[in-house]
């Protein structure tokens, strides 16, 4: 019946097979090769078959999501020290420090994969070239480890699981494969496997999930390629699947905007979501939290919540506590100074009493502590203070870059007093450069009591008013009034 099928399409629907590199979504893209340059921003990847080697010299980006061929390729996987394997001999890492030059880089331990959820090792790919997880990395947490025979020292690896990943799970398989394949082929196979699977065991059985909890609709969330078609066609047998959560608790609406899916998919999804399970309340905090986490594009955030205003306009994001964001992007998202920022500028009118957020950190963090987390909430406070007075900015960040970061009961307590002590230094600063507009009001007060505009052009008499204008007096109580002096 396929072979009949496929006699049936257009030649240039069978030729993509080979040249197809289309991508559906703002922050999908293709990898054909070393060469490659991969787009900033880029969260969504398929490795064209025509790749040679997924090489780790390359950035591709905060992944969440990799499309690898059906076939085994290479990979450069536990090629570098630290592994969590025993220490090697001298001998043993003689070699591997003169080989150390040209050997590639662990692309499954670099910073890209991160955050990888989903992605599948080809059946054929031997024990020796699975790759190894970090413990810190999304996979890393959840996939279970054990000892590789492969290696000479037994390698802890938790690759296995992903390479049995769709065993038994066809659905699974023709939902992460299907971006491979012309879109009339993969409707097909799913079309027919649903039928298949409709005729021979109940619909209850044909709910499973795979070693990551993720479901068949979760695969295609995640696709770089997507077809309303087949997100029907899932919908329909499976509307329980709309809210399936995977090992890390999400739904697939969540990995349809991480990707920022074409606006249809996420309609279809959203609309689905209301019209299968009215009351459905969707955690839009949680979902927030988790593109923060995983250093998603800003664009992501903004994509979220425009879903949320055109599909769920009754489940407003006032709830959304913002500073916890930030919190979270310093401590377990580990965020740059850079990425920090440009969120607390594009987010700024979610973001109250933001001078609060670094001293909660110096207070309650312990370790990895970055010093540089201070500024937040007064980056353009202290900007403005160096406009009028660069000594006093000088030395505010003087205090800053002196703040002890270990994870003593002693360090914290004298982080928290340091951010304190910048903050009222900061307050103090800034209102003495404020009280300049009230000692020009008491001058020119004193200077209209004259009534003389002659008198008030003599420099002598100015200077006399100036002095006798009750400033010396009045400024100081003002600013005792003002701030704790």
């Amino acid at each position: 019946m396929l072979s009949s099928f496929l006699q049936q399409l257009p030649a240039d629907a069978i030729q993509r097979t080979e040249v197809d590199t289309t991508t559906s979504g703002e922050s999908a893209f293709v990898y054909t090769g070393r060469k490659t340059q991969v787009p900033k921003g880029t969260t969504r990847l398929r490795v064209h078959k025509s790749a040679k080697n997924l090489d780790g010299r390359v950035d591709y980006g905060q992944l969440f999501s990799l499309e690898l061929p059906r076939k085994t390729m290479k990979m450069d996987a536990n090629l570098t020290q630290g592994t969590s394997c025993l220490a090697p001999s001298k001998v043993v890492q003689a070699i591997q420090y003169k080989i150390s030059s040209y050997k590639p880089l662990d692309v499954f331990k670099s910073d890209s994969m991160r955050s990888l959820r989903n992605v599948a090792f080809p059946q054929d790919l031997s024990d020796k070239d699975l790759p190894t997880f970090d413990t810190s990395s999304d996979l890393g947490k959840v996939l279970p480890a054990k000892r590789n025979s492969e290696y000479l020292y037994r390698m802890l690896c938790n690759g296995f699981a992903l390479r049995n990943r769709f065993d038994g799970l066809p659905l699974h398989r023709i939902c992460y494969y299907h971006s491979h394949d012309p879109v009339e082929i993969s409707t097909f196979n799913l079309s027919k496997e649903l039928g298949t699977q409709s005729s021979s065991i109940s619909r209850a059985s044909r709910g499973n999930i795979d070693c990551i909890g993720m479901t068949p609709l979760h695969i295609l969330a995640c696709s770089t390629k997507h077809h309303l078609d087949m997100y029907h066609m899932l919908i329909d047998a499976y509307p329980g699947h709309l809210l399936a959560q995977d090992v890390w608790g999400d739904i697939p609406l969540l990995y349809a905007l991480w990707g920022r899916a074409p606006k249809e998919i996420v309609a279809v999804l959203s609309n689905s979501m209301r019209e299968y399970h009215e009351e459905c309340i969707v955690d839009w905090e949680r979902m927030i939290e988790t593109l923060c986490t995983g250093l998603a594009p800003l664009d992501s955030i903004d994509y979220l919540i425009e879903a949320n205003m055109t599909h769920f306009p009754d489940q407003p994001l006032n709830n959304v506590d913002w500073k916890f964001m930030v919190r979270t992007l310093c401590t377990k998202a580990k965020a740059s100074e850079e990425y920090i920022k440009q969120f607390i500028t594009h987010y700024r009118d979610y973001l109250v009493d933001l001078e609060s957020v670094p001293l909660h950190l110096a207070n309650e963090e312990k370790f990895g502590f970055k010093s540089w987390w201070l500024r937040i909430g007064i980056s353009d406070r202290l900007s403005l203070l160096g406009v009028h007075n660069v000594a006093r900015r000088q030395e505010i960040e003087v205090l800053i870059n002196s703040c002890p970061t270990g994870g003593s009961v002693r360090t914290v307590k004298r982080r928290f007093e340091l951010m304190t002590t910048i903050l009222r230094k900061l307050t103090f600063y800034e209102t003495v450069a404020q009280m300049w507009v009230l000692e020009l009001a008491l001058w020119k007060s004193k200077l209209e009591k004259s009534g003389d505009n002659n008198q008030i052009q003599n420099k002598e008499y100015r200077t006399h008013c100036h002095y006798t204008s009750g400033v010396d007096v009045i400024v100081p109580n003002v600013m005792e009034f003002l701030i704790d002096m």
